[in-house]
């Protein structure tokens, strides 16, 4: 039998037993409906026209009194009403000899009948005698009691039957529960045994095969299912054992493969001249080669299978490692500026006084579904590297040191030239040594910023650091623009908050910071513009800023406009008096003083640059 056809059979069982309870529900409550409907067609209508009966014989006897005592009614009226009462009368009447289905309830009814007949018989006396309030009193008033007493009879006859057919209907109602309720347990029975039993004949080949299916997972591939059905499960069974053969037949054909390639990674990596280790997913160590092995100072065998997060509490090498990988790794290789990969280098000092540099590179392995599959740890021996920047730099200081001193002397003759003590000079000639003064003081800025810049480069600037106040600071920036704000017509305001007190800084450095924001904020400041240099108190820190009203810069240029030899254009135009060193030294001063340095700047919104000084006071 096929699966399908069991699980269907399995729930028209259930259907069929269900059924069966509510036939039996069904016919049970059929019964005691049809008894109370019996009851309602029967007894129920013989009491309503008994009732009504006795209604008419109070009306028809109220009708006869005022016939006989009131000279004030219309005689002919009441005859009309007293002739509908009798037709009233006549009409219930013939409905309690329809419904008469008790013991004694037909010789009621045909002594009722009588008695009325004989009452009907005085009242056509009462139309004709002259002695109307003799033959009331004396004979009609009692009859019509006596026909009341009568009905009364009848009802209680009828309510008597109704309390006994009601005791009958609730034995036959509670008779009835209590089939049902057995009915309903035992189809409850039968249908759990269903239940339970039959799902356990389905699925346990299923839990068979699932279990044969985790044993070949795990690699026994000599799992077999015995197949006794023609059923979906069989032909399953026949499919996976197909399946084991041709894994068996995969494995064995593939193994040796597999091992090669392996082996080949893994002589691959170890080739590699430059560190590297891997890490799987929970950070142990899977892969190491032997110059990662010599850059961490630890023999290979004592890495593989330890877990970075423990190797980095004794190793300081590996701690950069794990530093990294903990803000933040990238899923390929690092790509960030200079200052970003400044942070990545590690240096190593050996015993013998030799160091050495690396660059540390964490690549985060992940799936097409972006799940870390692992991590690859890359250091890379950039050490002549690091000793060829070295030496640009100190031969960029050399150079700088010796051209500053014969341009200083240029402009030293120029200056002299200048001075009509010495001569005077034709128009042509003034205009040439301007000309020349002009371009050797340009170079004179530019070999002082590559000193400058040299000297960080080194870690050869040194801080002298004294109590200052902000608004010295200010009052001392501005000063030497006083010439150019007036040629360019341009409004500066300088803001300090009263609450600021002297602080700890180098005035001399934190001053050139602001002159080269100033210098910058005047070139870009259209005439008639306004600049605004500002000192406020920020918490813990003291915050400098200077705001102009020139183009602005747009906000994908803001991260460059720090970084070294770097000249932004503005409208088009490129500044080419400087090396675009200038921002880049007020980063280092900045920086050497434990402070932030930044620019907030929209296209034709002005720009406003900022630094902030931790509040160190004196």
């Amino acid at each position: 039998m096929k699966l399908r056809t069991q699980i269907f059979s399995g729930f028209i069982f259930i259907l069929f037993l269900f059924l069966i309870l509510a036939g039996v529900s069904i016919y049970y409550l059929e019964n005691v409906g049809q008894a109370s409907e019996r009851i309602l067609e029967e007894n129920y209508s013989s009491v309503k026209a008994a009732e009504e009966l006795i209604v008419s014989l109070a009306k028809v006897d109220q009708i006869l009194s005022k016939i006989c005592l009131g000279s004030n009614y219309n005689e002919d009226i009441l005859l009309r009403i007293l002739e509908r009462e009798k037709s009233i009368f006549s009409t219930n009447l013939t409905i309690c000899k329809e419904y008469i289905s008790e013991e004694g309830e037909l010789e009621l009814v045909t002594t009722l009948s009588e008695q009325y007949q004989d009452y009907e018989g005085q009242l056509y006396d009462f139309y004709n005698t002259s002695d109307r309030i003799g033959l009331y009193f004396s004979v009609l008033q009692r009859k019509n009691e006596i026909l009341r007493e009568t009905c009364s009879k009848l009802i209680d006859l009828n309510h008597r039957a109704l309390s006994e057919k009601d005791r009958v209907v609730q034995i036959l109602y509670f008779n009835a529960k209590v089939y049902v309720f057995i009915i309903l347990i035992i189809v409850l029975i039968i249908s759990g045994l269903a239940i339970y039993k039959f799902p356990q004949l389905i699925v346990r080949p299923i839990l068979d095969i699932t279990e044969k299916i985790k044993r070949v997972s795990a690699g026994d591939y000599e799992q077999k299912i015995p197949v006794d059905s023609d059923t979906e499960l069989g032909n399953l069974s026949k499919a996976f054992n197909v399946m084991s053969v041709k894994l068996k037949e995969f494995e064995e054909s593939n193994l040796e493969e597999i091992k090669a390639q392996k082996t080949r990674i893994e002589t691959i990596i170890k080739s590699i001249n430059d560190g590297l280790v891997i890490l799987n997913e929970s950070k142990d160590v899977i892969l190491v080669n032997e110059a990662a092995s010599m850059i961490l100072g630890i023999p290979e065998k004592q890495l593989i299978g330890k877990n970075a997060l423990e190797l980095s509490k004794h190793n300081s090498v590996m701690r950069g490692l794990v530093d990294s990988l903990e803000q933040g790794v990238s899923p390929g290789p690092s790509t960030g500026t200079d200052e970003e990969q400044s942070k990545n280098l590690i240096k190593i000092e050996h015993q013998e006084g030799k160091q050495e540099f690396f660059t540390k590179d964490v690549i985060d392995v992940q799936n097409v579904d972006h799940r870390s599959l692992g991590y690859i740890l890359m250091l890379k021996n950039v050490t002549y590297f690091k000793q060829s920047d070295e030496a640009k730099t100190n031969f960029i200081a050399v150079a700088s040191h010796e051209f500053k001193t014969p341009l200083s002397a240029i402009n030293m003759c120029l200056m002299l030239l200048q001075d009509k003590r010495f001569g005077t000079l034709n128009p042509e000639q003034d205009e040439i040594v301007v000309s020349m003064k002009s371009e050797v003081q340009r170079l004179i800025k530019m070999v002082s910023e590559l000193l400058d810049i040299s000297k960080m480069e080194t870690g050869n600037i040194e801080l002298e650091k004294k109590p200052v106040s902000p608004r010295v600071i200010l009052e001392y920036s501005a000063s030497p623009f006083e010439v150019q704000l007036g040629e360019k017509n341009i409004t500066l305001e300088k803001l300090v908050d009263s609450e600021i007190p002297e602080f700890m800084a180098d005035t001399e450095k934190v001053s050139w910071v602001l002159i080269n924001f100033l210098s910058n904020a005047i070139r870009y400041t259209e005439q008639g513009g306004k600049i605004t240099m500002r000192a406020r108190k920020l918490n813990d820190s003291v915050e400098f800023s200077v705001q102009d009203s020139g183009p602005g810069i747009a906000k994908q240029h803001h991260s460059k406009v720090f970084q070294r030899f770097v000249q932004l254009q503005s409208n088009g135009v490129k500044n080419d008096k400087g090396l675009g060193l200038g921002l880049a030294i007020s980063k280092e001063v900045i920086t050497e003083h434990q402070g932030e340095i930044g620019v907030n700047s929209e296209p034709g919104k002005g720009s406003r640059f900022y630094f902030t000084l931790p509040f160190e006071t004196a």
